[in-house]
């Protein structure tokens, strides 16, 4: 009975304790994953070799995301050994080379993170965005960055290539076109030239204005002290004021009742 009651307690503890929370960069890395396996799907029905080409670069891009997050999956972890044979180390670091024969061990990435996700919540990872809130934006900026070079190229490829006059040929072009127009630097080697690659960059226009908007508040987030830690700040120097003035006055009455006692009583 006792032993019973003991493992119901225990039970309870578990269920009841605080689920982790989920950081931002973990459901980065989920999207990183869940977009690699899209570029996988797009290798099977995309034909055109310079689309390829361009899925291609930008999937080189997702290896090398995947190869710094083995590293620092295994450089933290506590047993090396564990990781790397038995939580599936090897299939995270076969997955981040850049041989389309391995992409698919890359659905072993994406189980556990589904476990880790499923074991925390709705309410893990409300908490783990609520907590790092710079950090979030910061990624999801990053994400969509990468999301617009490899779509933004491929759309302005479509839009562009059947028009003679084009400067827009080579997936080099399209991502370099992308990545100077998100960066509003514009340095006007390539353009569009048909009317529906102009109205597909004012589109990629406007998203690098927003996306380097948040970057800005980014960074005004880490280094500049925010109002609401200034307004504390200034509270808490008002409270220490007026505790000092208060210790003061309680000084001058002390001294005062002691002169008092010191004093002779009048005679009647």
């Amino acid at each position: 009975m006792v032993i019973g009651k003991r493992l119901a307690t225990l039970k309870d503890k578990i269920k009841n304790r605080p689920k982790r929370a989920v950081t931002p960069y973990d459901l980065f890395m989920v999207a990183i994953t869940l977009l690699s396996l899209v570029n996988l799907v797009l290798y099977l029905f995309v034909k055109e070799e310079t689309l390829l080409y361009t899925i291609g670069i930008i999937d080189l891009l997702l290896s090398g995301l995947f190869f710094f997050d083995f590293l620092r999956l295994f450089i933290t972890a506590e047993r090396k050994g564990h990781y790397f044979f038995r939580d599936f180390g090897w299939a995270d670091l076969l997955a981040s080379l850049p041989f389309p024969q391995l992409k698919l061990l890359r659905l072993f990435r994406l189980t556990k993170a589904y476990g880790i996700i499923k074991r925390a919540g709705l309410e893990g990872i409300k908490r783990g965005f609520v907590e790092d809130r710079a950090s979030a934006a910061l990624l999801i900026v990053v994400f969509t960055i990468i999301i617009l070079l490899e779509f933004g190229s491929v759309g302005i490829l479509l839009l562009e290539q059947g028009d003679p006059d084009a400067n827009i040929k080579t997936a080099s072009d399209a991502i370099w076109w992308v990545y100077v127009t998100i960066t509003t630097v514009g340095y006007g080697d390539q353009y569009p030239v048909t009317n529906g690659g102009r109205a597909f960059a004012t589109i990629v226009m406007l998203v690098g204005v927003g996306l380097f908007g948040v970057v800005t508040g980014f960074l005004a987030n880490k280094f500049l002290p925010s109002s609401n830690a200034t307004e504390s700040d200034s509270v808490a120097l008002n409270k220490d004021a007026a505790l000092a003035k208060m210790r003061e006055d309680i000084k001058e009455i002390r001294q005062l009742l002691t002169d008092q006692q010191q004093i002779p009583p009048k005679e009647k």
